[in-house]
């Protein structure tokens, strides 16, 4: 036999239908339909029933035949025989709800006959009302004999009654109402999920869970809060587990929520409307950040900041600041993803916050500036610490990428052509994250009242000079050690890390917190002395490379001459033994080696290569004049004039010129 039909059934196909525009509803209305028609099918019943035994005759009163027939109603032996009948006037209730959306949505498109769709919408509502109330009222009679049914399935039928009559009443601006019917279905809802939420529940059991949690998430909580707040704005401050006790009508839902929660606990905190949550406002009525403070107001930022601090106190104690007694040391891997829990309730309290200015901002209530004020100052604060907690994570992945990529380059001789991948892929991954951690350190600036703050300003902006280096060395890691684009990029590291103001970052005189700790904990000296150290390593293997790469071009451009004293004096005073491959220096005052040549008997020049040197000697004018008159003197000859020696010198070197090489 197939399940009946009630809440869970109906919400899955809500949720299968995608429920949006007109279009989405008149066809789940028609599914609906089809349903109808194949259960009443079925159990073969008639969707109508004859209102009097008998014909009616013609003399009957006027409105015998209007009531000739009347709807069908399941009877309470039907429904302890068989729960499917149930279905008969959930399926009826839940297509004239559809209906009535439909209309809605139709409406909010098209403003022309506005009052008769209006009047329409409330007339469905009410059509699926009825329906609901008369199921409700066979199940909760006490007299009835419909025994068949368990606590779970009646709470159902409760709650869906609700949520008809909540619609209905919130459409005609009733919110007295509105609110009790609001209050009965968040009480109901929240039953259904203690009896599902199960440590041993099945995955039907979670996924039916979620559907309620998300139906109390996304509708009566913003509903029953809305109509809370029409009735007295003092309610917005109230927490909506207490505003559902406050307004909880008389109702058996507080026996079925009893009886079928898991958690007895949890169950009697539901119906007394005291919590953890619903006393927050209580613990924490102020929150300071800075030299600011502001009054929490809305009981759902309380609850959430609280949850959040909660989460805190594990963090601190056992990832960032460890006892020193632990017993066991946690791996970075388990230090990160133990973030999470923080991290997820740092990100519902600032969700909690901007809900709150969202809905005051929006608010037809003109609330006070002061409050609007209170507001930003606790989304800053909340903002704040989601952001630190969020950078301390990264720094703690950077850690373990670190741990990982120094591995990875112990290994880049042996296999050098996958450990490189696989380095500069690490390479990439820690560049990221410091671009993330510099992209929050950015946002935190965005943040209201910091830009005011001129310690905080200064501190952060020397916090991202400091990432800001510590990123470019890790850009500068991934280049060779003797190249050019590392010896620039190590400059730019210890330019910015020079450019730190270390008194800026130290913010404990002014502001002793877990946010301070968490933001500017961070090594300064220590990475200034690492960086200038390998700074100056990168360069020094850039000038030996680039002496390297200069004598090697010299080499190439000189290949097959040996070069010029003066040049191996310039370059570099140092060779190479070919015997034994050492690198020598040479000696400056001997540069040559005498006893080399001990052995060697020198070579005799040839008179031919003296005579053609004479032949190419000159003399000056004068010196030649006083050459030839000496030589003539001696001969007996008179001298010549200076007429006669300028005539007679052609003669004479034409005719030295004749044969003057073979001749001697």
């Amino acid at each position: 036999m197939a399940p009946p039909v009630l809440l869970d059934q109906l919400l899955r196909e809500r949720t299968a239908a995608l429920l949006q525009s007109a279009t989405d509803y008149r066809r789940y209305a028609h599914h609906l339909s089809s349903r109808l028609h194949h259960l009443r099918k079925t159990l073969k019943v008639r969707r109508r029933i004859p209102a009097k035994a008998g014909k009616s005759t013609s003399t009957a009163p006027a409105d015998a035949t209007a009531t000739k027939y009347k709807p069908y109603v399941p009877t309470e032996t039907e429904l302890s025989s068989d729960k499917r009948f149930a279905g008969i006037l959930l399926l009826a209730a839940e297509r004239a709800w559809a209906h009535a959306m439909e209309t809605k949505a139709t409406m909010e498109n098209n403003v022309a006959g506005a009052p008769e769709r209006k009047q329409h919408i409330l007339s469905r509502l009410a059509k699926a009302r009825k329906h609901g109330a008369v199921l409700e009222a066979i199940l909760l009679n006490p007299d009835s004999a419909t025994n068949s049914f368990t606590d779970y399935e009646i709470l159902q039928v409760v709650t869906y009654n609700a949520l008809l009559a909540a619609t209905g009443d919130i459409e005609s601006r009733n919110y007295e109402k509105a609110v009790a019917s609001y209050a009965l279905a968040y009480t109901g809802l929240s039953g259904l999920v203690l009896a599902l939420a199960t440590p041993d529940a099945s995955d039907d059991d979670n996924d039916m869970a979620d559907l309620y949690s998300d139906l109390i998430s996304s509708t009566v909580e913003p509903a029953l809060k809305f109509s809370a707040i029409q009735i007295d704005s003092s309610s917005r401050s109230i927490a909506v587990l207490a505003l559902a006790h406050k307004h909880l009508p008389t109702s058996p839902v507080d026996k079925l929520v009893l009886s079928i929660a898991k958690d007895e606990t949890k169950a009697k905190e539901l119906l007394s409307g005291k919590s953890d949550s619903a006393d927050a406002l209580s613990t924490m009525p102020t929150i300071q950040w800075r030299s600011h403070t502001a009054q929490l107001r809305d009981a759902t930022v309380a609850a959430a900041i609280v949850a959040a601090r909660a989460a805190d106190e594990t963090l601190f104690s056992e990832i960032l600041f460890p006892s020193g007694h632990a017993t066991k040391k946690l791996s970075l891997r388990d230090q990160a993803l133990g973030f999470d829990f923080a991290l997820l309730a740092w990100q519902d309290a600032v969700d909690a916050v901007h809900d709150a200015i969202t809905e005051v901002t929006n608010s037809s209530i003109n609330e006070p500036q002061k409050r609007v004020q209170e507001l930003y100052v606790v989304s800053t604060y909340a903002n704040y610490s989601l952001i630190s907690r969020r950078i301390a994570r990264d720094n703690v992945l950077v850690l373990q990428l670190r741990s990982a990529l120094s591995k990875k380059q112990k290994k880049a001789s042996t296999t050098r052509s996958v450990v490189n991948k696989s380095v500069a892929s690490k390479v990439r991954a820690i560049t990221g994250i410091y671009d993330t951690i510099l992209q929050s350190i950015a946002q935190i600036t965005e943040l209201p009242g910091v830009a005011a703050d001129e310690a905080l300003s200064n501190a952060l902006s020397s916090l991202q000079k400091y990432y800001t280096s510590l990123r470019l060395a890790m850009v500068a890691s991934g280049f060779p050690q003797a190249s050019v684009d590392a010896s620039t990029y190590w400059k730019k590291a210890v330019d910015e890390v020079n450019s730190v103001d270390e008194i800026a970052l130290n913010l404990d005189h002014i502001e002793d917190d877990d946010n301070a700790k968490i933001l500017f904990n961070v090594d300064v000296p220590g990475s200034r002395k690492l960086l200038t150290a390998v700074a100056d390593a990168s360069q020094s293997h850039f000038e030996q490379a680039k002496i390297s790469e200069e004598a090697k071009f010299e080499a190439e451009q000189n290949k097959g001459s040996q070069p010029f004293v003066i040049d191996t004096l310039t370059s570099a005073a140092m060779w190479v033994d070919k015997r034994t491959g050492k690198t020598k220096f040479v000696d400056l005052e001997r540069l040559v080696d005498l006893e080399k040549f001990a052995n060697l008997t020198p070579v005799p020049a040839k008179p031919v290569f003296f005579d053609t040197a004479f032949n190419f000697i000159g003399y000056e004018d004068g010196i030649e004049q006083e050459a030839t008159a000496a030589a003539a003197a001696s001969a007996g000859e008179p001298a010549r004039g200076r007429g006669e020696a300028e005539i007679s010198a052609p003669a004479q070197q034409e005719e030295k010129k004749t044969g003057w090489f073979w001749s001697r």
